[in-house]
């Protein structure tokens, strides 16, 4: 099978040449797509001398799930895999082993395992421990009763897809964010199998300042307003389990960043409560809450 990769970009030049290069080194040889939205760095130069297809849109043009779709269509392969500007491949085996449960038709989707790089933040290692576990696992519908929405994690940080049935739920939709579980949930549910390959690895940490982490969480909550279907799946005390597991873990490996994570885990709550809520904010502060101002554009 050939495998596509398409990677979306902005202002990427402190990592996208690390992850080309490395995308350059895999053991498997893929195509790779660079989609760039207008980038005021060195990204565009770096991604023309490494990529295959380079794509230039403008930065209004942008959406999580749209701009990835423009990749799928561009794309040659039977398999196209994601990576976000700030993911870094742990080794040279790392896309053979993401995309071998598709090429056993075993899976339509496998996506990655994050490893926190040296330097992250402690309550940033322990957000990537507790959301991506060491071991492997494949889903099904057979699985909502016990997961409930976990059902649907996914990951487009490093994702890979068989094109054929991404096709067949019609790509992925028009989304603030997390067009990756969306698309997950719809493959789930029309019957597909899939995974999550914690054997293929990759680098990947937020560090991000306290409102910046608001905005990402309020847009979240917009996203499940606008997608009020998935709360019949609901969660399974996931936030709960999280904070207690945090608190035990800083404890007892990093006591001082207690407070922080605190303050992170109120803003959290904060944002996804207020973008549950978006439509009753006026509308010139949407972009400012979301960062994502053109989405809220008639």
């Amino acid at each position: 099978m050939g495998v596509s990769v398409v990677i979306p970009t902005k202002n990427g030049e402190r990592y996208i040449k690390d992850l080309l290069e490395s995308l350059r080194a895999q053991t498997v040889k893929p195509e790779i797509i660079v989609i760039d939205s207008s980038s005021r760095d060195k990204t565009p130069e770096i991604a023309k001398h490494y990529a295959d297809v380079f794509v230039s849109i403008r930065e209004e043009e942008f959406n999580h799930g749209l701009t990835r779709n423009l990749g799928v269509k561009i794309s040659k392969g039977d398999i196209v895999v994601f990576f976000s500007q700030d993911a870094l491949p742990e080794n040279d085996k790392t896309l053979e082993v993401l995309i071998k449960p598709i090429e056993e038709g075993k899976v339509v989707l496998s996506y990655a395992r994050h490893i926190p790089p040296p330097g992250t933040k402690p309550p940033e290692v322990f957000f990537r421990l507790f959301s991506y576990p060491p071991k492997s696992e494949i889903r099904s519908a057979e699985d909502i009763p016990k997961y409930g929405l976990k059902t649907f994690s996914n990951s487009n940080v490093c994702s890979a897809y068989l094109k054929s049935a991404l096709l067949e739920i019609g790509g992925f939709r028009r989304v603030i964010l997390s067009e990756d579980l969306l698309a997950c949930a719809m493959l789930v549910l029309r019957g597909y199998k899939v995974m999550y390959n914690a054997e293929a690895r990759v680098f990947h940490a937020h560090d991000y300042p306290p409102f910046k982490l608001f905005q990402r969480y309020f847009s979240i909550g917009v996203f499940y307003a606008e997608n009020s279907w998935l709360k019949k799946y609901g969660g399974r005390g996931d936030t709960l389990r999280f904070i207690l597991e945090q608190m035990e873990y800083l404890s007892e490996n990093a006591p001082f960043w207690i407070p922080y994570a605190i303050l992170e885990d109120f803003l959290r709550v904060l944002g996804l409560i207020m973008g549950l809520n978006y439509r009753l904010i006026p509308k010139r502060f949407l972009g400012h809450l979301s960062g994502y101002k053109s989405y809220f554009l008639p």
